[in-house]
């Protein structure tokens, strides 16, 4: 009786280890977020990894695109199609796709794209962030005002029209040489920073370390409001 009773209980742990199997197709982009749609139909919020489960076997087309991050309430940014396939699953396992990302969100360096550098594609609105050729000639023109207050009016102007990336960002701090100067920059681009996740290595330029809480205290009470 004792070893018809632990065949049972092996019998059973063995058929639900097989029910609670994973299935399904997984997507990495790597370093760079994602936005995931399976015939048209968006499967996850941005994010770097992203599993559709429970699939029947069948053909899907698999369509990814490069996104960033978002806070509550704001609307999913869609940028760079990555990835755009029909893709057979047959039921079983998990199905992996390798999505080549970016990195970061930057227009001038997506990987195949005419021009490489030189041509913006037509993003939606959500997509304003500076092509890299026409931030260097706006870095040119901030160096070459004499006056804190003009260069501060200049990206003030940039600001209304323009995103920009934390690369960027920091491309004009480093235009300053003390952090009281360099932390007004970044308090006034950080709202339109769209790879807010890389903004720590602007905020490490800093000298001292209590400017540097300073600045990661703002950057926390940026995300709840």
């Amino acid at each position: 009786m004792r070893k018809i009773i632990i065949s049972f209980c092996i019998l059973f742990a063995a058929l639900s280890l097989k029910a609670q199997s994973i299935s399904g197709i997984r997507i990495d982009g790597g370093n760079t977020p994602i936005l995931v749609y399976f015939g048209g139909n968006q499967m996850c919020l941005p994010t770097t990894t992203c599993f559709v489960a429970n699939l029947r076997s069948g053909y899907y087309t698999v369509e990814v695109y490069a996104t960033r991050f978002t806070r509550p309430g704001e609307r999913a940014w869609r940028g760079e199609r990555l990835y755009n396939e029909r893709v057979y699953f047959d039921g079983n396992g998990v199905k992996e796709i390798m999505v080549d990302g970016r990195d970061e969100i930057r227009p001038d360096n997506r990987p195949g794209r005419p021009g490489h550098g030189v041509h913006r594609p037509d993003y939606d609105r959500h997509d304003r962030v500076m092509d890299n050729r026409l931030f260097q000639t706006f870095l040119s023109n901030v160096k070459k005002e004499p006056f804190k207050d003009d260069r501060i009016a200049l990206i003030n102007a940039a600001l209304a029209s323009s995103d920009f990336t934390s690369g960027q960002c920091l491309q004009l701090t480093k235009l300053y040489t003390f952090d009281d100067d360099r932390m007004e920059i970044m308090k006034m681009m950080y709202p339109r920073i769209v790879d807010k996740e890389a903004f720590f290595t602007v905020i490490s330029t800093l000298t001292f370390s209590s400017n540097k809480d300073e600045m990661n205290k703002f950057v926390q009470n940026y995300g709840r409001r």
